[in-house]
């Protein structure tokens, strides 16, 4: 009772808080009520209905690396590119009313406003990609700190995915799918892992699947194989900044003779130049 308020004061300070672990929140995208996503997905619907080869393997798959993996959002990803297309088309139109070439150019707007989507997934998926790339060396030392604590692989998965959920979503949501694949849908650790590295399309997840399998399946120790795995992509983590790093002084080249090269030739031969034209016009004025 004496130390009572000299303990709370000693946590309000220091904000230590015990509480229990909160269940983990799905990444997954949700697709939200809207008339605009309600429009592209009706329009997207009718387009798969009637051509279903519209969903190529390369856009499914991007679609896939981005996390939208349900046919909703196929539809609604056709939808955006169908109405854009068509908007391109109908200006092409409506501009080729005075200028008859310009009505050439309505099949190239529309092939482009088509395409033009796909930069934009591209980039998302690249990103969640890179986003797993640097979220895998934190899960990897946490697997061998579990592996090392005698918990089996299914259960080292479990206990990370939800410990670390605030620090690394994506890949802890990718985990808690895979256990769910096994647990529930009754697959084996070998399918779960092959279809989280082809959901994800990250090499370095790929290999560490295969490693992790392999060990498994040997009953060898799993902190081995985690350990060389966390030092490879720390490895190439490391080996990426430096390119980047060595690519700063290329990309720094146009906006020196842009920006700055101006500001310094200016004063220097801004009164020669200005001498110059004046002896010039000196002599033709004597002529």
């Amino acid at each position: 009772m004496i130390s009572q308020p000299l303990i709370a004061q000693y946590v309000n300070h220091y904000a230590v808080l015990v509480r229990p672990c909160k269940l983990p929140k799905t990444t997954a995208p949700e697709v939200q009520d809207s008339s605009v996503l309600l429009l592209f997905k009706l329009v997207g619907e009718l387009l798969l209905n009637a051509v279903p080869g519209v969903a190529d393997a390369r856009t499914i798959q991007l679609l896939t690396i981005a996390n939208y993996r349900t046919p909703t959002h196929l539809a609604i990803y056709t939808g955006v590119r169908v109405l854009i297309a068509g908007f391109a088309i109908v200006l092409s139109l409506m501009a080729s009313v005075g200028n008859p070439m310009v009505l050439l150019l309505a099949a190239p707007m529309g092939i482009i406003a088509w395409l033009l989507p796909n930069f934009f997934l591209v980039r998302r998926a690249k990103k969640r990609q890179q986003r797993i790339l640097q979220e895998l060396p934190t899960v990897i030392e946490l697997l061998v700190v579990c592996a090392q604590a005698g918990l089996s692989l299914m259960g080292a998965l479990d206990k990370v995915s939800k410990e670390v959920f605030d620090s690394c979503p994506i890949l802890c949501y990718e985990m808690q799918q895979l256990i769910s694949d096994v647990k529930v849908f009754a697959k084996s650790a070998a399918s779960g892992f092959q279809e989280m590295a082809d959901r994800c399309c990250v090499d370095e997840l790929s290999n560490l699947a295969g490693a992790l399998l392999a060990a498994e399946t040997k009953g060898a120790d799993l902190s081995y194989p985690l350990k060389q795995q966390a030092e490879a992509v720390r490895t190439r983590l490391k080996r990426k900044r430096e390119e980047e790093a060595s690519t700063v002084p290329v990309k720094m080249v146009p906006v020196i003779m842009i920006f700055i090269m101006p500001l310094i030739l200016f004063p220097m031969l801004g009164p020669a130049i200005f001498l110059i034209m004046k002896v010039f016009i000196d002599i033709g004025g004597k002529h």
